[in-house]
């Protein structure tokens, strides 16, 4: 099989054939529960006309062998091919017998059982550890017990605007019900400060001991910079702190928002925990060392 032969495949019957369905037909448009993570919302689209996938949660997308790339942890275009023949059934490649690609199907969607205010000991534990004041947090977060199948769950849970939840524990992360930017009012939406992910604004809002006085967005996800923007321009925004992780996605987050908001004033807070992943983990390391106290 050649590049040209494996793009003629049909892409929702080669994920059939790994055990995905797709969850709801829009307008001809399939969606599914993404193959390539854990969530309980379809964010993965197939357009069938185009013999296309887009993972809207992770801002990925391409054809069958960008799927096999991504869903395989393969780095060439020979060793996803390989993969293909395999799922096919066709005539193995040299490098099939190495590449295992079992049959994979859909988790069942997680199910919320109950939230409410934080009290475990392992949460609380896990706040302190991220350097996170845990009075100031409590008016922000809350503790969800749920379920996925017939194993029980329970971890700090940040609502976003579309009703979701982000879900975290030391062990875990996902996102109960849709996955949103959550907006957090402030005094103006003259200044605004945007965050890559709300721990970066638990930090924020412990290092200035609750006072965070303008508008924040959290973006939940790097995917989700368009809606943000979106919002940023309606409100006519004039200035961005932009407290994002210290990497290539977080500095093509810097790009986008310059170029999608050419009149607005772009602040990159990274520059003041360079060398560091995020915002949060240069705020542990001030707590660790003893320059920074929790109360």
């Amino acid at each position: 099989m050649n590049i040209e032969q494996a793009k003629k495949i049909s892409l929702s019957s080669f994920l059939g054939r790994l055990g995905y369905e797709p969850v709801v037909n829009r307008q001809g448009q399939l969606w599914y529960l993404s193959p390539l993570r854990h969530e309980s919302q379809p964010s993965f689209k197939v357009n069938p006309e185009l013999n296309a996938w887009y993972d809207f949660a992770e801002g990925k997308g391409g054809d069958i062998i960008d799927f096999v790339k991504h869903h395989q942890r393969v780095s060439t275009v020979s060793d996803a091919l390989a993969c293909i023949n395999q799922v096919q059934g066709d005539v193995p490649l040299a490098k099939q017998e190495i590449l295992p690609f079992p049959k994979r199907k859909q988790e069942p969607a997680i199910e919320l059982d109950s939230i409410g205010p934080v009290k475990s000991k392992s949460l609380l534990a896990y706040l302190k550890k991220r350097g996170i004041s845990i009075p100031l947090a409590a008016g922000r977060l809350q503790e969800a017990h749920y379920h996925c199948g017939d194993k029980s769950y329970f971890g700090l849970a940040f609502a976003n605007d579309a009703g979701g939840y982000e879900l975290r524990n030391p062990m875990w992360k996902g996102t109960l019900g849709t996955k949103d930017i959550t907006t957090i009012p402030g005094t103006s939406t003259e200044n605004v400060s945007v965050f890559e992910g709300f721990f970066d604004y638990l930090t924020a809002i412990t290092m200035n001991r609750g006072q965070l006085d303008e508008t924040a967005i959290i973006l939940n996800s790097v995917a989700f910079r368009g809606r943000a923007a979106e919002k940023l321009r309606s409100w006519g925004t004039k200035s961005i702190s932009l407290f994002r992780d210290d990497d290539a996605a977080g500095a093509a987050l810097v790009d986008y928002f310059i170029s999608e908001l050419p009149d607005t004033v772009l602040n990159d807070m990274a520059d003041h925990y360079r060398g560091h992943g995020d915002l949060n983990e240069w705020h542990c390391e001030e707590c660790l060392n003893g320059t920074l106290v929790l109360e």
